[in-house]
């Protein structure tokens, strides 16, 4: 099956009432640039339509006819379908007469843009369409008012891969998540288990060596000593692989605990604030989050020398706000996108996959801040 033609330009307001007879009587008094115009729009082999300043269809390209009857277009003159594109989807709740091509064409008619850039989605019977459209207004001498001209890329197929990628990307989070906890699980509940065991041993073991063999005594003693470092390596990691404390205590609970063992262990002072807390938030989105907090907090001990940060976290009816920040040494964000960053690639793809956003802010010798917003079904 040959596959449908993918650029498409138009330019569409409001049908009009006797659209045809107003086409049909501008046929007739045409200047010359119009004239020209009418046939550059018919020889392109991309799918175009021409508007004038009042948003009423002039021209419009036979690939575009073509392409607006195979998809399921009205293919009435003063529309070609343009009205079935309405604004798209992904932002649910928003009003889409507000968002669909119309409205955003009276911005150019009204001056408000000379050119605008926008994805819509056509909800077919049987299956939706994604388009990418880039609308210009055109200036041209002798024309009367200007024209408008839009050009539409058909990017269903792009748009089934991301969402493919979105879907694998959340299988491979989600499989590494399950690893993790398993051997958190692992570890707190055998190996951990197991050491203090050893630790309790090793105290019998030195209140059963004689008064005299000081040297038995305190070899067993650094023994002890070490064991018990190492059991509570042993736990912090398997908190690090998987924060049990999320699952029974919730989200602002397990964040304070990790603000406070990182500052237990580290030369960083992290105050840590919450607002509307307590409050069940899917656990999804609290996995999201502290996995973020976690990497912020990494990179500030690692790479900011910062002695102090602070983290915020807020619950409002339809969202989730969590803030990072630190005075520290900062870094350049082009930069570090360029080099693609693990982490603030991890940040972002986790985001993705639960709806929220990310920005950040950084300045040499000044400090970063981190805002993620995540919203919440009502």
């Amino acid at each position: 099956m040959t596959p449908l033609r993918t650029n498409v330009t138009y330019m569409f307001l409001e049908p009009r009432p006797q659209a045809s007879s107003r086409w049909d009587a501008a046929r007739q008094r045409k200047p010359a640039n119009e004239k020209l115009l009418q046939r550059v729009i018919n020889a392109c082999a991309a799918n175009v339509v021409a508007l004038d300043e009042t948003g009423a269809v002039l021209h419009a390209s036979r690939a575009w006819r073509i392409f607006a009857s195979q998809n399921g277009f009205p293919t009435a003159e003063e529309s070609y379908g343009l009205d079935a594109l309405q604004g798209c989807n992904e932002t649910g709740g928003i009003d889409r007469a507000k968002t669909g091509f119309s409205h955003d064409a009276q911005k150019i008619i009204r001056g408000l843009h000379a050119e605008i850039e926008k994805e819509y989605i056509f909800k077919g019977a049987h299956s939706a369409k994604w388009f990418l459209v880039r609308a210009a207004k055109l200036n041209m001498p002798g024309m009367t008012g200007f024209r408008i001209l839009v050009t539409l890329e058909d990017i269903t197929r792009r748009k089934l891969a991301e969402d493919e990628l979105r879907h694998l990307g959340s299988r491979l989070i989600k499989a590494q998540e399950e690893e993790r906890s398993r051997v958190g699980r692992d570890l707190h509940d055998d190996l951990s288990q197991r050491m203090a065991i050893f630790s309790m041993e090793l105290e019998q073991l030195q209140r059963s060596i004689p008064g005299d063999r000081e040297d038995l005594t305190s070899g067993v003693t650094s023994l002890v000593t070490r064991v018990q470092e190492l059991a509570s390596d042993i736990h912090r990691l398997a908190y690090q692989l998987h924060p049990f404390k999320l699952d029974a205590l919730g989200l602002g609970a397990a964040l304070k605990s990790l603000c406070e063992e990182i500052s237990d262990h580290r030369d960083l002072k992290i105050k840590f604030q919450q607002k509307g807390f307590p409050a069940v938030v899917p656990s999804d989105i609290s996995l999201c989050i502290f996995r973020i907090a976690q990497e912020a907090l990494h990179n500030i001990v690692k790479h900011s020398g910062a002695r102090e940060a602070k983290l915020v976290l807020t619950k409002t009816p339809d969202a989730i706000r969590f803030r990072v920040l630190d005075r520290g040494s900062g870094f350049d964000i082009e930069a570090a996108k360029i080099k693609k960053r693990l982490g603030l690639l991890s940040m972002r793809e986790r985001l993705r996959l639960v709806g929220g956003e990310i920005s950040i802010r950084s300045r040499r010798s000044v400090g970063t801040q981190i805002d993620v917003l995540i919203p919440l079904s009502i």
